[in-house]
């Protein structure tokens, strides 16, 4: 074939005279070319489209993990400075062991026993469940307003079950309000916000509250997530 032959193209049409293009082919060849091109090029760029897609979904499954990493060590630090005050605490109420005369004559008080740290401060999270934004108002002297966020960790299922709180007292004791459980019942697929309110147990005034306990159950009773929340870390 020449090389200056070419392609004739025919465009017929009803009632239309007949149209005839000349075309050389080296224009149907770099259509061609051209189309091969813009091919690969879309190709390659749905590739790196979906890599740099996984790669960016790691790197935010590695940001929520290092931030649950540091609300712990978070948590973990304010449990270690809350055990150093209760144990500042206990140390300034023993007796000196230099008394004076007055003193050495009257009969030494009964030991006070010793504050249980190991069942203040115990943990249980089976990770099933996470606990956010615990916050606490208090209203006047004697009611209590508890909100806090819980997330389910199970992507697949849902979970239910429920919460309960506890008052723990400056000596280290849990006392039990009278709660509202219709508030703390929950079944969630993914996040849910729980708020409730009670008033502190007959006898406990403000300033002999040193945190809240959260203790959450599933439904067979199963404890699945348990932490004492100092009171002056999550005042609102």
């Amino acid at each position: 074939m020449s090389s200056k032959a070419k392609y004739n193209v025919l465009m017929m049409r009803d009632n239309t005279p007949v149209r005839r293009y000349r075309v050389s082919p080296l224009w149907l060849k770099l259509a061609l070319y051209f189309l091969l091109v813009l091919l690969a090029v879309a190709g390659a760029g749905g590739y790196f489209g979906l890599t740099f897609w996984k790669e960016n979904r790691v790197l935010r499954e590695d940001q929520a993990a290092s931030q649950r990493e540091l609300r712990e060590l978070h948590i973990e630090l304010e449990r270690l400075k809350n055990i150093e005050q209760i144990l500042k605490s206990n140390a300034a109420k023993e007796p000196s062991d230099q008394a004076t005369p007055d003193t050495a004559k009257t009969p030494p008080a009964p030991p006070q026993p010793p504050v249980d740290l190991s069942r203040i401060f115990t943990r249980t999270d089976m990770q099933q469940v996470r606990v956010d934004n615990m916050q606490a108002r208090i209203n006047g002297e004697r009611h209590i307003q508890v909100v806090f966020n819980l997330n389910n960790l199970q992507t697949e299922d849902a979970i239910a079950g429920s919460a309960s709180l506890a008052v723990v007292t400056n000596d280290g004791k849990d006392k039990q309000p009278q709660l509202n459980q219709s508030d703390l019942v929950f079944q969630i697929q993914r996040f849910k916000q729980i708020a409730t309110s009670f008033g502190l147990p007959a006898g406990l005034t403000r300033g002999e509250v040193f945190g809240l306990r959260l203790v959450i159950k599933n439904n067979e009773g199963q404890v699945i997530f348990s932490d004492i929340y100092p009171l002056a870390r999550i005042l609102s």
